[in-house]
């Protein structure tokens, strides 16, 4: 007998099989860049209202830097805008007492089921079993840091 033609319906099944788990994988991939993606749109917002907070730091007189900006809290519009619940912290700490001072600019905000950041409350204080590091202060990927020093 002559064979005809044509696949058989293992072939096809088998294909099929491929063709599933290869979609399936791709449609993971692009779920994965899509979180990516707004974490990258997320990280971007934040450290530009975080250098536009460090330059208005800046530009105060040293004298007042302490009373204006230690531990002052603060919300980043955008995020706001896209209700992205987050929390931003500001705090100075004295180094050379009348002479230099370190700034912290920190944001730590919730994406999805994920916290970024240390303060996993939202709530700019460091509590029991956040400070994953141990170094005493509340860390996050955006997080900017400057010394000032007086005129």
């Amino acid at each position: 007998m002559k064979r005809k033609k044509g696949f058989t319906l293992v072939e096809i099944l088998v294909s099929m099989a491929i063709m599933a788990i290869t979609i399936t994988g791709a449609l993971k991939m692009l779920n994965s860049l899509a979180v990516i993606n707004e974490g990258n749109d997320a990280i971007l917002a934040i450290m530009n209202h975080v250098q536009g907070v460090m330059d208005e730091v800046r530009n105060v007189p040293f004298s007042d830097l302490s009373a204006l900006y230690n531990n002052k809290q603060f919300q980043v519009a955008e995020l706001q805008a896209k209700g992205i619940t987050h929390q931003g912290l500001i705090t100075v700490t004295n180094i050379e007492p009348g002479y230099l001072d370190q700034v912290r600019i920190v944001v730590c905000w919730r994406q999805k089921d994920r916290v970024i950041g240390e303060d996993e409350n939202l709530n700019a204080n460091l509590d029991a079993g956040e400070d994953q590091n141990t170094n005493g202060v509340i860390d996050s990927p955006c997080q900017i840091s400057s010394i000032i020093r007086a005129q």
